[in-house]
């Protein structure tokens, strides 16, 4: 069982009221959420949660739990941003093979503004075109017929 995953369901679970809900937050199944908390009570040997048919209360033990489990993710949260926060500005090559119209409309606009934010990085970007053959359509990258329409840029 991974406690920090168990310990976020339970948190989750407390703060939304309900399994369903945070289940839905958390963007798992319900029966994933229930399985963790029911693990994590298994472990500590003890009731954190009274449930009934309509809702969710938590027993005497589940409010010292929920609380220390609360600073304890935040502490956990706050640790990971520090470090991501002081370290290196990212670097390296970003490759990219896109279909010339998708570059044109969606790509193009964005890359001013990520080159500024991130100067270290240079670009190698593909331009993919189909040519069409008649009675032939496919669109897989392994395909003959898909050919790279313009060399490798770099900036």
């Amino acid at each position: 069982m991974d406690q920090f995953a168990a310990m976020r369901s339970f948190v989750k679970v407390v703060e939304a009221g309900g399994f369903s809900e945070a289940a839905r937050q958390l963007d798992l199944a319900v029966s994933s959420v229930t399985r963790q908390v029911n693990a994590l009570e298994a472990m500590l040997n003890t009731q954190l949660l009274n449930r009934s048919t309509r809702s969710i209360t938590l027993t005497t033990q589940g409010h010292k739990y929920y609380d220390k489990a609360v600073q304890i993710l935040q502490d956990v949260e706050a640790a990971t941003l520090s470090v991501i926060e002081q370290g290196d500005i990212p670097r390296g090559i970003l490759r990219a093979s896109l279909p010339v119209a998708f570059g044109r409309l969606h790509i193009a606009p964005l890359l001013g503004k990520f080159l500024a934010q991130y100067p270290e990085f240079k670009l190698d970007l593909r331009s993919l075109r189909w040519v069409s053959q008649p009675g032939r359509r496919r669109y897989r990258s392994g395909d003959p017929h898909w050919q790279s329409r313009s060399p490798r840029v770099g900036i």
